[in-house]
């Protein structure tokens, strides 16, 4: 069974996992998060579980993922990354089915990820047998013994993953749905998983799962796992206040196109980058003179990064589909520069495969994880700069609507 935990920021969903792991010593787990930061907090907060993250030794050639096998092997607790999770082997996932592990997934992960390969690569390694390609364009592996060096890195993903060509374009498949079957239970800490690329590969392959919430105990103060949705948290009301939106035709206007400020924006019309660029050193360096550069965070597509930084500050950019993340929490004014759409051909690779895609709800799912990077985490004010219209009302809305309880 799939359980997600569908919940707000600050519910308390990383807290209800170390509980039930906590009260659960017999049973097996591993825990899978973005940052090995995070597993050396889970393994800190559960000192009874004796949770071990997979190394890189010497004696498993440098492979998390073959200490990880050993670990499972001896029934070990096992906090891990989701770059590890990635790549494990049909080994692997067999024995977390046959000793019946808990698989428990801090937040979600992109199914797919860009390869450079291109279509006379492709047409060779079928020509020569090693791979093959079925009528909806995946490509597996169809015999191993490779040697060369030219096609090493793809037949090193084939090994686990699948290929498909989407668009003109090769992606290897991040995450095949063999990993959320693997484990007889399993729990997706997450907010808006309609948003996010996990739920449409669930729709896709009519991979069922369950919404649950997260509830607190007042007396104790303990945070658990409750089977509907939980109270929202108090501070959601304040919303409106906390979360200081710029207002200012002045600076606003570039972005009153739909596409504006979009990854493909960028690549057009040289005068409107410039602009964004006077834009957003105007915001930080006179609107927000008083908050100093060390509290200053921007993020625009990387692609773009070398065309919107500026003097005071170029030393704030973080990513613009940056989450989980803790390092930023001093941060007191932020500056969006992005517009954010899936890439078109997975949108209509989903859809055609059954998925149902909603591409607001993924934008806005990507902003608020990186607003949340910021000091607002820690339920200090912050003054927010976005250019862009479209995702401006789409934050304006949500703030509304949350205060008030709504649920998205």
């Amino acid at each position: 069974m799939i359980k997600v935990c569908d919940a707000i920021m600050g519910s308390g969903k990383s807290s209800a996992a170390i509980t039930l792991m906590n009260e659960n010593p017999d049973r097996k787990f591993i825990y899978i998060t973005p940052f090995i930061e995070e597993a050396k907090r889970i393994r800190r907060a559960c000192p009874a579980m004796h949770i071990i993250e997979p190394q890189k030794k010497s004696e498993y050639h440098g492979s998390k993922t073959l200490h990880t096998i050993d670990l499972v092997k001896e029934d070990r607790n096992v906090a891990t990354t989701h770059q590890a999770f990635k790549y494990y082997p049909d080994e692997l996932l067999d024995m977390i089915r046959e000793k019946d592990y808990t698989l428990i997934i801090d937040e979600s992960i992109n199914v797919f990820n860009k390869i450079e390969v291109d279509d006379g690569d492709i047409e060779l390694l079928l020509a020569s047998g090693f791979v093959e390609m079925n009528d909806d364009g995946v490509i597996h592996l169809a015999k191993d013994g490779y040697r060369g060096s030219k096609f090493k890195n793809v037949f090193s993903m084939l090994r686990t993953r699948d290929i498909v060509k989407i668009g003109e374009d090769y992606f290897c498949w991040q995450l095949p749905p063999e990993l959320f079957l693997a484990a007889p239970t399993v729990y997706i800490l997450t907010y808006l998983f309609e948003g996010q690329e996990l739920s449409y590969l669930f729709d896709m392959y009519g991979i069922e799962y369950e919404k649950i919430g997260v509830e607190k105990n007042e007396d104790t103060g303990q945070y658990r796992f409750i089977d509907h949705p939980g109270k929202m948290p108090a501070y959601v009301a304040d919303l409106p206040n906390k979360i200081r939106i710029f207002d200012s035709e002045k600076i606003n206007g570039i972005g009153e196109d739909k596409f504006a400020l979009s990854m493909s924006w960028y690549g057009k019309d040289k005068s409107n980058v410039d602009q964004i660029k006077n834009n957003v050193y105007n915001f930080f360096n006179h609107y927000m003179k008083d908050v100093g550069p060390k509290d200053r965070m921007w993020g625009v597509f990387d692609t773009a990064k070398s065309k919107v930084k500026g003097k005071g500050y170029t030393k704030g950019f973080v990513i613009w589909n940056e989450r989980a993340k803790n390092d930023y929490r001093n941060k007191l004014a932020l500056a969006y520069c992005s517009n954010v759409f899936m890439n078109p051909d997975c949108v209509r690779y989903f859809v055609k495969n059954g998925a149902s895609v909603n591409e607001d709800t993924y934008a806005l799912s990507i902003l608020i994880q990186w607003v949340w990077r910021s000091a607002i985490r820690d339920g200090h004010d912050i003054d927010l700069y976005i250019p862009s219209s479209r995702m401006r009302g789409l934050l304006q809305k949500w703030i509304e609507d949350t205060s008030k309880g709504v649920r998205y």
